[in-house]
Formats: C-alpha cells, structure tokens, sequence
C-alpha cells in the first residue's frame, strides 16, 4: 500500500471516534487546514454528544466508514482521542473497507483503530497529532502538513542516553498508547506482533499501572515476540529515569534493542510516524528509519537524520 502526496485542494475528512471536544479549537484547526489549501468534510455526526461519547457507536462508525469509502477524500484527520474508538470496532465492515485504503491520522484513543487496521485490513496509518492539537500551533501544522504532501523521511536520530539496550532489529512498525494496546489484547483486533518493531506511550497513567501493563504484555506472551522496543514520551507519569528502569525489568529476559524519549505521544513534539511498514533500528549507527516509504515519488534522504 502506497499512497499520493497530498496536494492543495485535496479534500480531508475530519471524524470523530472518540470524546467530544472543544468546538472552538475544531473550527480554528478546520480554518488552519482551508487556509493551507485543504478542502474540509466533516462527519455528520462529530457533534452529536451521548454522555462522554460523540454519539453512538453506529453513529461515529457511520461517519467513518463515509470517510474511508468517499472516493473524492483523500484523508482522514481524527479529531480528538479521549474515549470510545474501541467500542466501534464491531460496527467496522472491515472486509468493505480494506478495498478502500485512505490516509489515516491521529492517536491516543486512536491507538484502538490503527491496531485494528492493521490487524484485519493490513493498512498503513500514520501515528500523529489530532486535529484539535493543530489548533493555534503552525509549527506541528506545518510538520503534519509536510509529512503528507511527501516530503519527511521518518528518520530519527537517536542520543547515547535514549538507548536503553544496544542492538539492530528490522520489523515492521506498531503500537501507540500502552493502555488502550493494552485493552485490545485477547480481542480479534489485536495484530500479530511477531517479529514487530513496538512503539509505545502513555499520559498520566502511575508507575504501577505502567508496570502492570507490561506485565500484562509480558504474560500475554507479547514482549518475547518482538525485534525491538521503542519508547515515545510518557507524560505525567512520573520520573522518566523510572519508567525506563521498569520498562528494563520487563524486558529483562529478552534481547531485543530498546530506545527511548522519542519524540511521539502526548506531548508538543508529537511527531507523525507511519505504522505498518518495517523499519530499521540500529543502535550502532544511532538511526530509527524506514525500510520503505509511505508515499509515491518520496526518495530517503539518509544523510539528514533531523528532527526538524
């Protein structure tokens, strides 16, 4: 699966799988968007609002399932994350919708779709900020906007202090937040993560809950399946230097390379990385990047490791 650049005049769908949100914040970020040359759909339920939900679950899937087979929609910007994506997912025609690969954008709760995508249609998402983030920020506006039209190599360097434990795995990429990766485990959406490169965060979740998380991972069988370990931003969950030491006591037994502090999760520095395809992690050269890109006509550019 390998998709076209976006370019200006494209049209975006913006949905919303999870929480209610700020309406104010989603009209700034929709108007950002237009002024950059994107045409807005917004789903037709997104303000629709069911206790601590947008709507139903027929509801937010409807919007979704209109997204993903519009033929004049070229992407799709998930509006906020929160709560509620997980229990859409039996209302997803998985089989239907694989005919029609789009460009998927968003995280946190988000995390339960792009498993999902990946388990039963195998699609390639792209694990970034939601729209309302965008809002009143056109530095990530900008480096989101980048990254679609083409033109980000999904490179990382990587700092002797985030590398955890030296080593080169090469998987293809996938995770999100560890909680809702978590909850997904024992379900039929959860993909196979043999051979997988895992990339997780989290946001206000206590040491002890991070460690019964993995646990649980571990227990499952999860973490002895994988090549390597990527560790995004942990925000609000207490010292780092102990989140990375619980995270080595998890992974104790196991050989694989592990990395930390990247720069994706619930934080300002919420980088765009696609899941789904393999990447390469080589602790030697100090390099996260893409055996393959996403996008048609991108050509790697590996002499530039930036950030930027």
């Amino acid at each position: 699966m390998i998709f076209s650049p976006l370019q200006p005049g494209d049209r975006i769908a913006v949905v919303a799988p999870s929480s209610p949100f700020d309406q104010e914040k989603f009209l700034r970020a929709c108007k950002i968007m237009e002024n950059a040359g994107f045409g807005i759909s917004p789903g037709k339920h997104i303000f629709c609002k069911k206790n601590y939900l947008v709507g139903t679950e027929a509801e937010r899937a409807e919007d979704l399932i209109r997204a993903i087979c519009d033929p004049s929609i070229s992407a799709i910007i998930c509006i906020r994350g929160g709560y509620g994506s997980g229990r859409m997912l039996p209302w997803l025609p998985f089989s239907t919708l694989k005919k029609t690969p789009k460009i998927f954008l968003g995280h946190s709760d988000i995390t339960f779709l792009h498993l999902a995508f990946q388990c039963k249609m195998q699609w390639i998402t792209f694990h970034g900020p939601n729209l309302i983030d965008l809002d009143m920020v056109p530095e990530r506006l900008e480096s989101v906007l980048k990254t679609l039209r083409g033109k980000n190599d999904f490179s990382w360097n990587l700092n002797d202090f985030e590398i955890l434990r030296k080593g080169r795995a090469t998987g293809f990429l996938i995770g999100g937040n560890l909680t809702c990766l978590t909850h997904l485990l024992g379900t039929p959406y959860f993909p196979d993560l043999t051979g997988a490169v895992l990339l997780i965060e989290d946001c206000n979740e206590a040491l002890y809950r991070l460690d019964r998380l993995l646990a649980h991972l571990k227990l499952a069988g999860i973490l002895q399946r994988l090549a390597g370990l990527v560790l995004g931003r942990f925000k609000d969950c207490g010292e780092v230097t102990k989140i990375w030491e619980t995270v080595m006591e998890s992974v104790q037994p196991f050989h694989f390379p592990v990395v930390a502090n990247l720069p994706f999760g619930h934080t300002f520095e919420n980088e765009v990385i696609p899941f789904g395809i393999p990447f390469n992690l080589d602790t030697r050269q100090g390099i996260l990047r893409p055996v393959e890109l996403p996008f048609r006509n991108s050509t790697p550019r590996w002499v530039d490791f930036s950030r930027s």
